[in-house]
């Protein structure tokens, strides 16, 4: 997955592995670029290794390259690394995918399987993700933060987004920042949907996004994607990054943002936790952000039966302010 957005900045082009392994020679084992929805694309998996590409980022998962066609289309080429499923799982699950239709959430455009290589074809977000709004430049004086307005359409489209994933009884598995993106009205759209299933479950997790089951049990539910979500909520009110710890107990135990979060309103210091970015900026808005911390941290109940379900957690988003018709 993107580590950071933007980050690195690398170009060349995005090769195959190995060059002997054309489409015209596999056997059995793909080599077919795959569209979704019978769409005459201009481009073709020639096209995308010839293409012009520069790495937006590393991470567990494999690479992503943003990829500039001749056209001067762009779209995300993510190659997949420790695949652990065969051809016919991968398939399935990229056709499960490339389902899905929302305005909130990524589009998967196409796939693509062979011994040698997987990848993954996504829609371009020119705004980067959420993570490299939060964090990417922070402390610079060129920095333009985001105020309250806008942390609040991120949060509604993301909602939106992973509820019409779990509408469709899919889990995402892997909900953080750096996998939410903004659209040109700055509303959050669901990145990198339909990779957890198919990827190695030895792969490490999103340092301070998952559930607390999840480390036993390794395996994402519903309940463990709101968590996440709610990890999220609680970043774009602190502008603190779950990857880091935030605090130390007593003991000299480290604490992640959910659970700093929870000791500090315990102690009634609520207004200590928000982002000054957003206190100097956004006006009169401390009550919203006040109710939008109660709605995180629902999500981030440690028990999974006492967390909301994602159409609850949208409802009391769009019930603190409708920001649609602004």
């Amino acid at each position: 997955m993107i580590t950071c957005f933007g980050k690195t900045r690398v170009s060349g082009k995005l090769r195959k592995r190995d060059s002997s392994s054309c489409a015209s020679r596999e056997t059995g084992e793909g080599g077919k670029i795959i569209f979704f929805g019978g769409r005459n694309h201009s481009f073709d998996l020639d096209d995308l290794l010839s293409s012009s590409a520069q790495v937006l980022g590393k991470g567990a998962f494999g690479t992503a390259y943003k990829v500039t066609m001749e056209d001067m289309s762009t779209v995300v080429v993510k190659r997949l690394n420790q695949v652990s499923v065969g051809r016919r799982e991968f398939e399935q699950q990229m056709e499960i995918t490339g389902m899905i239709r929302h305005d909130n959430v990524a589009e998967l455009k196409a796939y693509y399987y062979s011994k040698d290589d997987k990848l993954a074809v996504y829609r371009y977000y020119a705004q980067g993700s959420l993570f490299q709004m939060m964090h990417g430049n922070r402390g610079m004086h060129d920095r333009v933060p985001l105020d309250w307005d806008a942390r609040l359409r991120i949060a509604t489209g993301a909602a939106r987004g992973l509820a019409k994933i779990h509408e469709g009884r899919c889990i995402h598995g892997n909900i953080k920042s750096s996998n939410i993106f903004l659209d040109s009205q700055c509303y959050g759209c669901v990145g990198d949907l339909g990779l957890t299933t198919i990827m190695s479950p030895l792969l490490p997790l999103a340092s301070g996004y998952h559930a607390p089951e999840i480390t036993d049990t390794r395996r994402s539910t519903q309940l463990s994607d709101v968590y996440s979500f709610g990890v999220v909520l609680l970043e774009l009110l602190t502008g603190k990054s779950p990857a880091s710890p935030v605090s130390e107990t007593e003991q000299g135990e480290k604490m992640n943002l959910a659970s700093w979060i929870r000791s500090v309103v315990v102690k009634e210091w609520t207004g200590e936790v928000f982002d000054m970015e957003i206190l100097s900026r956004s006006g009169c808005f401390e009550e919203e952000m006040v109710e939008m911390l109660h709605i995180g941290l629902a999500c981030v109940a440690l028990k999974q039966q006492e967390r909301p379900h994602i159409a609850q957690v949208l409802k009391l988003i769009q019930d603190i302010r409708s920001i649609d018709a602004e």
